[in-house]
């Protein structure tokens, strides 16, 4: 059993004849891109398993990223069951504490043994794949168990299955400001597509991004930093959409903007002259892009870090720019508040919680972080909360001289 995902693109390979016929069955049946598919040794989709694949689609998880995790994680629980000569349809408890242990001490493995939250993103693959058999009517009853859970805060209670791991806190990967501004930026200035490399990480240390969210821009939602409607302003809002495509508004600095926009307006124009010389087709509306202007994949962006890193000998990751903007966003935001603190001594207990929680609500919003976002919705802004993003988000602009009005 092998999983692919389709990909429209690759149509376009095709003879005229046969690529206006294939393009046309595509748009009659809505296949959208990143649809997984598993197929068989017959060259044909597996039926039960091409339902689950439509199982996917649902609106709930409406992302592409979210399709792809839990099909990669069931194609690997598979090869695993065909090794053990067993269908998927006829798995126990035991069969999944086997594959459990399997996964998580590395035995019989080539790579190294995943971790406690990796192992709960392999859960929820195999969960939507056993609920899916049970509403099908492809197996009577999952072999797993459901027990109450109770949310951390708030007090609901829910039930969920019950072959989790308890998530073991991963350290912060975090660099100074200061560090990344005298040592990672010149060496990123020097190397290899520095202008959309440069672009593309200040951009991610400054606005706190998930990689996922910075590589799916499109040119077309890049303000003009200089436009009068900015005059005086030091940052722009943009909206950007996260998981689960939930959109957020994050603000940009000025400085940013601009070196997207040059980005844009010259290296990214070469990258894209490269790809319409092979391709007869529309080049991506990405903002990033590679060399031969395709769409630039989080791999790519995870091997320049790779490099800058070992030259530098200060680990970064994509997402560890996100850690630095949290840690500096969320300090610089408390020490702001701290500050009108003589303002709201009458406030008492209140005033305190005021200087402890609108931060952290504030930066939740930043940073889209949904799993928590119910924890402070009986919290209401105070009146500076907005004044406070736009001030500290100023720090991130004294890196350099730049003309902001």
């Amino acid at each position: 059993m092998e999983l692919f995902f389709f990909d429209h693109e690759v149509l376009t390979a095709l003879p005229k004849a046969e690529r206006s016929k294939y393009l046309a069955l595509v748009k009659a049946v809505v296949i959208p891109d990143g649809r997984p598919f598993f197929i068989g040794a017959d060259g044909r989709p597996d039926t039960d398993l091409d339902g689950f694949c439509t199982y996917l689609l649902d609106p709930r998880r409406g992302s592409r990223n979210t399709w792809k995790t839990y099909a990669n994680q069931v194609a690997v629980f598979l090869r695993f069951l065909e090794m053990q000569k067993k269908s998927w349809k006829d798995v126990s408890r035991e069969d999944l504490k086997a594959y459990y242990r399997v996964r998580t001490t590395g035995e019989f493995q080539i790579g190294p043994a995943i971790k406690g939250q990796s192992w709960n993103v392999v859960k929820s693959a195999l969960v939507h794949l056993y609920e899916y058999a049970v509403d099908a009517g492809l197996i009577e009853a999952a072999p797993f168990k459901y027990r109450r859970s109770k949310a951390m805060f708030g007090g609901a209670t829910g039930y969920t299955a019950d072959f989790g791991a308890k998530p073991k806190p991963e350290p912060i990967n975090f660099i100074s400001i200061r560090r990344y501004k005298d040592i990672w930026r010149p060496v990123l200035a020097q190397g290899r597509n520095a202008q959309r490399n440069l672009a593309l990480t200040d951009l991610l240390i400054t606005v706190g991004l998930r990689i996922s969210e910075a590589l799916s821009l499109q040119t077309h939602q890049i303000p003009d930093p200089d436009n009068l409607a900015y005059a005086g302003k030091k940052s722009v809002t943009l909206r950007v959409v996260g998981k689960g495509k939930k959109p957020r508004l994050v603000l940009v600095p000025k400085r940013i903007l601009r070196a997207i926009r040059f980005y844009i307006e010259e290296d990214r124009e070469v990258a894209v002259a490269s790809f319409l010389s092979r391709s007869k087709t529309n080049a991506p509306k990405a903002v990033f892009l590679s060399e031969r202007g395709t769409v630039l994949s989080p791999r790519s962006v995870q091997a320049f870090f790779s490099v800058v890193s070992k030259h530098t000998g200060l680990h970064l990751t994509p997402h560890g720019c996100r850690h630095t903007f949290a840690v500096y966003q969320l300090e610089a935001m408390i020490k702001r508040m701290a500050k009108n603190l003589k303002a709201l001594h009458q406030g008492g207990a209140d005033a305190y919680r005021q200087v402890l929680n609108d931060p952290l609500r504030q930066l939740q919003l930043l940073l889209g972080h949904s799993q928590l976002a119910t924890t402070y919705l009986y919290l209401d802004f105070i009146e500076e909360s907005e004044a406070l993003v736009e001030e500290s988000l100023a720090d991130w602009t004294s890196w350099e001289t730049s003309r902001d009005s």
